[in-house]
């Protein structure tokens, strides 16, 4: 599985900085990811600290991450919250909820504008965090994105309002 990961891992890099080459955009330097566990299992926690240390150890991402309480797929467990004032926004938002203790085929929320108005960058970085969560939740979650779903850029709108997003 690690050899699995690493392969995906250095395709995605490879994919990402080919894209960014060919479209002439800046590079960001790191996509800002805010990261939210819902989980409350010691299993989900280390899964949870291996898509963390997954991601960081790529170099592309800085993640946050923030716990919450969640009961419901369809359920914003940023609710009720503002973002810190000297808080940068952030790229994306992955929520990991809760049922992925004790349920499978959970929906992994995988929030971001819509595909076509973000650089091909970052939209290569949905593929990559959506692979790499896949791999760690297999048989738990499934990651669904904008272009899977309406959900997440609903809230991917809300987020844009108060400020967590970008």
């Amino acid at each position: 599985m690690k050899i699995r990961l690493g392969i995906l891992c250095l395709i995605g890099v490879v994919l990402l900085g080919w894209s960014a080459m060919t479209v002439g955009q800046d590079v960001p330097p790191v996509i800002r990811l805010l990261l939210i566990d819902e989980t409350k299992t010691f299993t989900s926690t280390m899964k949870v600290a291996g898509t963390i240390g997954a991601l960081r150890q790529m170099g592309l991402f800085e993640v946050s991450v923030r716990l919450a309480e969640g009961f419901d797929d369809y359920a914003d467990p940023l609710a009720g919250t503002a973002p810190e004032k000297d808080q940068e926004p952030y790229d994306l938002v992955l929520i990991l909820p809760r049922g992925l203790d004790t349920q499978s085929g959970v929906s992994i929320w995988l929030v971001s504008d819509w595909l076509t108005s973000l650089s091909p960058f970052v939209r290569g970085a949905i593929d990559l965090v959506s692979n790499v969560v896949d791999q760690v939740f297999a048989g738990s979650g499934q990651t669904i994105d904008v272009s899977e779903d309406l959900w997440p850029d609903f809230l991917w709108a809300d987020y844009a309002k108060k400020g967590w997003v970008q």
